[in-house]
Parts: C-alpha cells; structure tokens; sequence
C-alpha cells in the first residue's frame, strides 16, 4: 500500500527521497511520483486503490487538496491537473507529467508499473555496481578510520593527564593559603580531575564555616572590650542586643557563656524605672506647648519682633517653644532661679530684645511659674535626676551607673566572652584544611602519572592495501554523476507524458529544502579518511 505521513512535510520528504541523511547513493538514481487531483474523480480513484507499491528507489504521494492549486501553479501545471508529476532530479526544474483527465484510474496504474519494471530491469546492472561500491567504501571506511579514531582518543587522553599533572603540581606547589584562594582555583578547574574538584567543594564549605566562626569570635572579642568599658546601663544594653542578634557568635559561646548572657540580659533589661517613667510622665503637661503659648501672651508685641519675614504666626509659635524647650531641658535642677534666669535670657536673645526693663516686666508672671514648678520637680525628683530634661517625658531619663551586682554580672560575661574569643580551635581546624590540598593533589596525582608511566600502545594504523583500496574507490566515485545522469528513465519515453520546465524545481514548490546529498557526505568522509591516514602515517617515526 502506498505510504501514508501524519503531515504533509513529512510526506514530501519521503516522496522525494530526502527523509533519511543515511540513505543510500543509489537513491539518487530512484525518481518521484505526485499525484494531484484537482477534486478529480479519476484522481480520487488513483488514490484510493490504484497506486503502485512504492519500491526503494520510486516513491508516490498525494498532493494535498490544500496544497495542490499552489503546488501545480508554482510549477506552470495548471493546464495539465488532475496529473501525476514525475521527477526524477528534485531540485531540477524539468519534470515530466502524466495527464489523467482522458484515462482510467487502471490505465494510468498498469502504465506507472510498467515504468518501475523497466526501471528495475534496465537499470539493475547499475544499481547493483553502485550499491556494491558504496557497501565497500563504507566498510573501508570504517577499518581505516577505525585506528585514527583510537589514536586521537589516545593522544587527547594523554594530553589529558599530562595537562591535569601540571594542574596539580601548580596546585601542590602553591597551595591556596585562605578561602579567596580556594574559589580561585574553583573558578577555573579545567587541569584538575572532577574527583579533586569535588573534594576542594567540600573543603570550601568546611573553610568558609570555619572563617565565619573566628569572624564572630573576633566581634565576641569587641564586644568583651566594650563591655569592660561599660559604665551604664544603657551601653551596656546596646553591646548585649547586639550580641543577642548575632546567630553566629551566640551559636560560637561556651555553655556557660551563653548562661552568662542570659542572666546579664535578664539583670540589665528589666523594667526597674517604672515609677519614675510614670512620674515623668505626669509631668509632661507642665511645660506643654499650651501653656507656653497662653505665657506667651504677655509678651507676644515683643517676641514679633523676632518673626520672620513671611513666616506665619503658628510656626513663629512653635519656633519660640522649641527654643525654651531645649534651653529649659539643660538647666540644672539645684537652683530654680537660675533655671528661670537661664530660659529668660536665652528668649530675649531669640526675640532680639531692646527694652530690659519692657521685657522683664512682661514675663514676670512667666518666671514666677517657672521657679515654682522648677522648685517643686526639685523636691520630687528621683535620685540622679540633675536636669530639669531628666524630670520630662519627652527627654532622656539620666543615665544610671551600674550598681554592684550589675558590675559583677558585666564583668564575668566579659571575661568570658574573651575567653571565648581566644579559642584555637576554628584557627586550628582552618590552617589544617587548607593544609589538605597539597594531600588532595598528590592522591589524585596517582592515577593520571600512572597511565603515563604506562605508556599505553598507540593502536597501529589500518593495512597500507586497505588504505590503497580506499583511495582506489575515491576515484571511482569521480564517476556518480556521471552514472545518474546514465540512469534509463522508461516514464520519459512514454509518448504519453509531457516534458515541461517549470520555474522552480519541485523540491523548492513543496517547500522542502534539498540540503546535501549521501554522496557528498560519503565523499567528504573518505577524504577526511584519507587525510587523517596521511597525516598520522607522516608522524610515524622514519617516515
């Protein structure tokens, strides 16, 4: 039955012998029959039941309907649909055509098989010399370039070694001496053997864990450095939040260590001034943007003089208060005379007063208030609260010192943090893996050293005869062209069929491209052969 593709493409390749890159050089002797129908009754018939068997060297197919008004009027056809194209060259531009509309499906069936009969007949002394040419090149072929195949993977597998020797006598010799060097040499592996390259992976890891080990020890030894100079509390909170966020250091501490963190974090972290945060607190509105604001009054025609040119009365306001915040904030508690003095000053500065007398009058009541409730933040302030700042919300508490036990709990985890941070062993361990690679060299030196001490035959090339008999068929095939332009071709001397030109080859209106024939690759591989014969015979010591 005749051969039947999923698409189209496939089909056309298979019918014009361009399927297969290994066929034979005989298939250019074959020749391709397309049937297009045009919708023909005669042609549907032809399809259905009258096509010959395809044999090796004739190929059929059926244009698809899709396809057929493109393909006959790229070819010049359309006067001869329904039709059986017939071409021998793919590529040519010749075809020969068998019209249908005056025949029977079985007339044009009985006349496309007696076309492969005489084919066969005619042609069979050729076919048969030209497939035994091929066979014998093939074979040939095969046996001389055989060795060559041998000796070049020899030679690579001895360039090979000798290159991967020199990889690690470089390596033995200049070992990498930290992490940096490591990953330079795995940057670059191409004269190393994959198993050493694998072990160097390893020890990476193992370095790098250790070099981040004695990084945290040395930032254990920083932080016992600041910590023995720490003399308040809140220095001394910072250094262990610090190390409490550090993975790496905590994960790096002895046992009791780590104990001593958790009982100086626990110490130095509890809530021990929420009296004195709540007071603090309660104090917030005395001092307030309002009530400066309402005090302000008194003096508000003087302190336009310090506005702005284009600044608006609110931020004029809040200008003023920022400055009598931050001054008042400074003042010392002991004296409250002074602290009014002091803020009183520092505002007719800001408002650039004239007139003291002006401006002392009218902040009279102003610094009333603030030597009365300076006077009573004295009287209530906790111990170590010196500044009137320390007494408000909105400005740190005072700094206090570290009392006995705290000194104590400070002082042990500092020693022991740079106890810790003196510990050998991450250095230790880091000098003796680095101290491995030479090792690593010289145990995967063993291997290549000994198949070059080997020295492992070089395979011997093919018979000089067969070489000559190979050289001999190169010649024969000069004649293929020759031999497929001797082909007998029945269908062309039928008087039935027309020889037409067409403006493209038929190959080129299905869409298919040619590409190179089995001839010319065969060809090319026996010159290669020979080549490679000559070359490698030239290097033969004595010839």
């Amino acid at each position: 039955m005749a051969f039947r593709a999923p698409t189209a493409d496939t089909a056309y390749r298979h019918a014009l012998r361009l399927d297969d890159r290994t066929r034979a050089l005989t298939d250019r002797f074959g020749w391709s029959v397309l049937l297009v129908d045009g919708g023909s009754a005669v042609g549907r018939e032809f399809a259905r039941g009258h096509r010959p068997a395809p044999a090796d060297l004739v190929r059929f197919a059926t244009v698809p309907d899709a396809d057929g008004p493109g393909f006959t009027r790229r070819l010049g056809l359309d006067a001869h649909v329904p039709c059986l194209v017939v071409c021998a060259d793919v590529a040519s531009r010749r075809v020969h055509v068998l019209p249908l509309a005056d025949r029977t499906a079985d007339e044009a069936h009985r006349r496309v098989q007696d076309w492969v009969e005489e084919f066969h007949e005619a042609n069979h002394e050729l076919l048969a010399r030209w497939s035994g040419v091929e066979r014998e090149v093939r074979e040939l072929v095969d046996v001389v370039s055989g060795p060559l195949w041998a000796r070049r993977i020899r030679s690579a597998e001895r360039s090979r070694d000798q290159q991967v020797l020199r990889g690690l006598a470089a390596l033995a010799t200049s070992p990498p001496d930290d992490l940096a060097g490591v990953d330079a040499v795995l940057a670059d592996p191409t004269d190393l053997p994959w198993g050493l390259v694998d072990a160097l992976r390893d020890l990476r890891g193992r370095i790098a864990g250790l070099d981040a080990d004695l990084a945290a020890r040395e930032r254990m030894a920083g932080a016992a450095a600041e910590l023995a100079a720490a003399t308040d509390r809140q220095d001394v909170r910072r250094v262990l939040a610090s190390l409490t966020a550090d993975a790496t250091a905590r994960h790096a501490l002895a046992p009791d260590t780590a104990a001593a963190l958790t009982a100086t974090r626990a110490a130095l972290t509890r809530d021990d001034a929420r009296d004195s945060r709540r007071w603090r607190e309660e104090n917030g509105p005395l001092f307030a943007l309002p009530v400066f604001v309402a005090a302000r009054h008194s003096w508000h025609w003087i302190a336009e003089q310090g506005r702005r040119w284009r600044e608006t009365a609110q931020h004029h306001r809040q200008r003023d208060f920022a400055l009598f915040s931050r001054v008042l904030a400074a003042q010392p508690l002991e004296d409250p005379d002074a602290v009014a003095d002091a803020v009183l000053t520092a505002l007719a500065a800001h408002h650039g007063v004239t007139d003291e007398e002006e401006w002392t009058a009218a902040t009279a009541g102003f610094r009333a208030y603030l030597v009365e409730t300076t006077g009573r933040l004295r009287e209530a302030a906790p111990e170590g609260f010196t500044l009137v700042g320390h007494c408000l919300p909105n400005h740190p508490p005072p700094v206090r010192p570290l009392d006995e036990e705290e000194r104590g709990l400070r002082d042990g985890l500092a020693s022991r943090l740079a106890r810790d941070a003196a510990a050998r062993e991450a250095a230790d361990g880091r000098r003796e893996a680095l101290a491995e690679v030479p090792a690593l060299a010289e145990r995967f030196r063993a291997e290549p050293a000994a198949r070059l001490e080997a020295g492992a035959p070089v395979p011997e090339l093919a018979d000089r005869s067969l070489v000559e008999a190979l050289a001999r068929l190169a010649g024969v095939l000069d004649g293929y062209e020759e031999a497929v332009r001797s082909v007998v071709h029945p269908h062309e001397a039928d008087p039935a069929v027309i020889a037409v030109e067409c403006p493209v080859g038929v190959a080129e209106a299905v869409g298919v491209v040619v590409g190179r024939s089995a001839f010319d690759r065969l060809r090319e591989q026996v010159a290669r052969t020979l080549a490679g014969h000559r070359e490698a015979a030239g290097a033969l010591p004595g010839s």
